[in-house]
């Protein structure tokens, strides 16, 4: 636990861990989601951590469930508005930035939730619903609405997404471990 605790940190910048846990309200999100995934429901302390990660939910606006998958050095952009189902699976070095939906549809040949790769960039106010599979270094660009799977190294943008191109999300992703 604790090494993906550090690599969650280094996506931050790699500074001394206690300075960030404390003055960087999105870290402490992590670390808390972290914290009570991996508590035993026996640990005395896991009541402790589950009301503070509650208290910091509502206070940040972010509907990340603890049971769901999350590899290590995921990095919220910022906070506010961000709704990630609890069966959708996020692989590592995922950034996510405001107002992000990663949902479920309930019906049709869409239902389930996504799969996202690893190395990917999902732009603010942006979409992704349904079992569709996101590969790894896809960059989606800000107010798409994806609902289709998007093969490796794509960029899409728009409402209903499209590949743009096949530029990759290299450039965007900071301090990758």
């Amino acid at each position: 636990m604790w090494k993906i605790i550090q690599a969650d940190c280094k996506r931050h910048g790699n500074k001394n861990f206690f300075l960030l846990f404390f003055t960087n309200p999105i870290l402490r999100f992590s670390v808390l989601f972290r914290l009570n995934q991996k508590l035993s429901r026996f640990n005395p302390l896991l009541y402790f951590f589950r009301v503070w990660f509650k208290n910091l939910k509502q206070k940040y606006n972010l509907q990340i469930p603890i049971y769901t998958k999350i590899g290590k050095g995921f990095l919220l952009n910022h906070y506010g508005g961000i709704v990630i189902n609890q069966h959708v699976v996020v692989g590592e070095n995922c950034n996510v930035s405001q107002g992000v939906t990663l949902g479920n549809v309930s019906r049709g040949k869409l239902k389930g939730t996504p799969t996202i790769g690893d190395r990917v960039w999902i732009g603010a106010n942006a979409v992704v619903v349904g079992n569709i599979k996101i590969g790894n270094d896809v960059l989606i660009a800000p107010l798409s609405y994806v609902n289709f799977d998007i093969p490796d190294n794509a960029v899409v943008a728009g409402n209903p997404a499209v590949i743009i191109n096949y530029n990759t999300s290299a450039g965007y992703l900071k301090n990758l471990i």
